[in-house]
């Protein structure tokens, strides 16, 4: 190869990255989703008790299941408006169209699934049962004819798949000082909760530990019936989410462990 052609191969080969660079800068910036009628995301948020949202004194709510509702929204181009619901009134708040999209939806189980359209999950939860140390519970079958403590709402629904609950005395409490309460004054031999409360219970009370993983707690939004578009539009997101890497990121913020591969509903 003659000199002169080698130097301008050489030179163009190390303008090529410069040359990429810039057209992709020129490119447009990917248009949001649109979802028909859709001019804002009214979306239902649980704050009392759960694992995926908080009210903060001054900041307001927070949590994954607020960081998820915003990273949906912006991507569809609108803007996010939180709604507060509870755990016993979301589904019936969804379905009479208080809010369109419910951000922590109850787990799923076949009579939520009645009542809803799951979007594939976003985050991922041990539910677990917690005591004082000295007793032992080496084994679900531990907990039958026991007074077992439950929150009221998410955990409190999902026992009945879990543990043998027609074998045991369930008290259902309102939130975790009161769960730790029940313990600490023996009202209650045991409590079962989500991983990230029991990791709080036992940080409040170092007299408790954690003795038994009953299972995972798959969380993720839900539309209502007939809201297909939404529901399409909220599972591109949360795949967009997935393959940049944005959800695992956040799911290691705040529970400080990986998110698992999810199932899709």
């Amino acid at each position: 190869m003659a000199e002169p052609r080698r130097r301008a191969l050489l030179a163009a080969l190390a303008a090529t990255p410069a040359i990429l660079a810039r057209a992709a800068r020129a490119q447009p910036s990917p248009a949001p989703i649109r979802v028909p009628v859709l001019e804002r995301l009214r979306a239902g948020i649980d704050l009392e008790g759960t694992a995926t949202a908080h009210d903060g004194a001054t900041t307001g709510p927070g949590g994954l299941a607020v960081e998820v509702g915003e990273f949906i929204a912006d991507g569809l181009g609108v803007t996010l408006d939180l709604v507060r619901t509870t755990a016993t009134t979301a589904v019936a708040d969804l379905c009479a169209g208080h809010f369109d999209l419910l951000l922590n939806a109850p787990p799923l189980t076949i009579e939520a699934a009645r009542e809803m359209l799951y979007a594939d999950p976003y985050a991922a939860l041990d539910l677990v049962a917690i005591a004082p140390r000295p007793l032992q519970l080496r084994s679900i079958a531990a907990l039958r004819g026991r007074r077992v403590a439950a929150q009221a709402g998410h955990a409190l629904h999902l026992l009945p798949s879990r543990v043998p609950v027609d074998r045991m005395e369930v008290i259902a409490l309102p939130d975790l000082p009161a769960l730790a309460a029940a313990l600490a004054d023996r009202r209650s031999e045991a409590a079962i909760v989500t991983s990230p409360i029991a990791s709080a219970m036992v940080a409040m009370h170092p007299a408790l530990e954690v003795k038994l993983t009953l299972g995972t707690v798959w969380v993720a939004p839900a539309c209502r019936f007939g809201d297909h578009d939404l529901l399409q539009a909220v599972n591109t997101m949360l795949y967009i989410a997935r393959q940049e890497g944005t959800l695992q990121a956040l799911h290691q913020a705040a529970y400080d462990r990986p998110l698992p591969r999810p199932p899709f509903f």
